[in-house]
């Protein structure tokens, strides 16, 4: 079976030959007597209408719109440094690596991700090293905030993933207090 962009008609042209008999604006014989081409024709008169009214129709843009754009733009093009994803050729960029293990830190009481390097394990390409510095509350049981933040770590990183961590170190680089 052959496969084709065209759009056959059952008369044996496409709805690309009335497209271009249209903007030709030779329309033949056949054209203007087959069932098909002429339900084809119609409905590309419509769609030509119907795209003539939205050119028409005046937008009004809506405020800082180019600078979401853009801001899109420079995200797609500083992917940084990207890890193989599984045996697909899929990509995972570094920074949404460490987003993910930030987060997982994060959510433990006590302890705030700063800095996260990560590094793939030779010949194992689903598992990583990772080290990342980090910030504890004082009094808040650092020791244990850090066993339940290497955890949670983990755990995200497998089941969002699909990585093992070989190693998680932390460097506290930082200690804070609540205001009072």
């Amino acid at each position: 079976m052959e496969v084709t962009d065209l759009h056959p008609l059952a008369c044996g042209r496409t709805v690309e030959d009335v497209w271009d008999e249209l903007d030709s604006g030779t329309p033949s014989a056949h054209l203007a007597e087959c069932p098909h081409c002429r339900t084809a024709r119609a409905s590309l008169e419509q769609l030509a209408a119907a795209t003539a009214d939205l050119i028409d129709d005046p937008v009004d843009v809506p405020t800082g719109l180019l600078d979401r754009i853009m801001t899109a733009v420079r995200a797609d093009v500083n992917l940084g440094r990207t890890l193989p994803l599984g045996s697909a050729d899929v990509e995972l960029s570094v920074p949404a690596l460490a987003a993910v293990l930030r987060y997982a830190v994060d959510a433990v009481p006590g302890i705030r991700a700063r800095q996260c390097r990560i590094e793939l394990v030779d010949n194992r390409p689903d598992t990583v090293r990772v080290s990342m510095t980090v910030a504890l509350k004082f009094g808040a049981g650092q020791v244990t905030a850090l066993e339940q933040a290497r955890e949670r770590a983990a755990t995200a990183l497998y089941a969002q993933i699909g990585y093992t961590v070989e190693s998680l170190d932390f460097e506290i680089v930082d200690v804070w207090t609540d205001p009072r």
